[in-house]
């Protein structure tokens, strides 16, 4: 859509069904992304989800036995990558201390593209293949949380002045899930609590300082009654 559609983007979703050639049933898929560097995706099929998520201080994912934990290191640094490079779309690169080298041309399933590789400060990297007639995105290559992607692209449409792709396929590790989007939007207003850690319960803790005064105030109430009363 050009620097000036792009530039007033402030949240993409995207919403799709996929198949797996592992999996008997279809499953959905779901992406946010939402300025200046949120960054959520999700793989859920048979009951089973697969979250990687980026707040803006906390990098988090969910994996197969619903086991949710805080990602630390690297793993981390290549989310929060992530969602730099899904909020920035290629904007400010120098500005962001983000590198990046042509590589020249380099074949896409079967069809010419124009290769770049960014990289980041914190040494992560990613690579990003254009079609030369469209510059649209047609493949991305990087390393989320420790896990392998190739995500390719097709079916651009016209979404608000910017085109978003309507087909994905996405290699994750082993696995591979094939994405028809059912919807996709532009600004579309996205709640910080997307992105957060999620709370395993609906009972919530005091604030522990404020509960140490009460209890100092409650000791010294009573020493007091105790002492008129002596």
């Amino acid at each position: 859509g050009g620097n000036k559609s792009i530039s007033r983007i402030q949240t993409v979703s995207i919403d799709g069904t996929f198949s797996n050639a592992s999996e008997a049933k279809p499953g959905t898929f779901t992406f946010r992304a939402k300025q200046p560097n949120r960054y959520y995706s999700e793989i859920q099929s048979e009951g089973k989800a697969l979250i990687e998520s980026y707040n803006g201080k906390s990098t988090w994912h969910q994996v197969e036995n619903g086991e949710i934990a805080t990602l630390l290191g690297m793993q981390a640094l290549e989310l929060e990558a992530a969602g730099e490079y899904y909020n920035a779309r290629l904007q400010g690169l120098a500005k962001r201390k983000v590198g990046v080298a042509f590589k020249g041309h380099a074949p896409v399933r079967g069809r010419d593209a124009l290769q770049l590789e960014l990289t980041y400060p914190t040494g992560v990297q990613w690579e990003v293949y254009f079609d030369p007639q469209t510059r649209l995105i047609v493949e991305e290559r990087a390393t989320i949380a420790g896990i392998p992607r190739d995500i390719y692209y097709d079916d651009y449409r016209n979404v608000d002045g910017v085109m978003l792709p309507h087909k994905l396929e996405l290699h994750r590790g082993n696995d591979t899930y094939t994405v028809s989007v059912t919807r996709a939007t532009v600004n579309e207003t996205v709640g910080e609590r997307v992105f957060d850690f999620p709370k395993k319960s609906q009972v919530q803790l005091p604030d522990l300082k404020k509960l140490f005064q009460e209890i100092d105030a409650n000791q010294k109430q009573i020493d007091k009654i105790k002492e008129n009363y002596a």
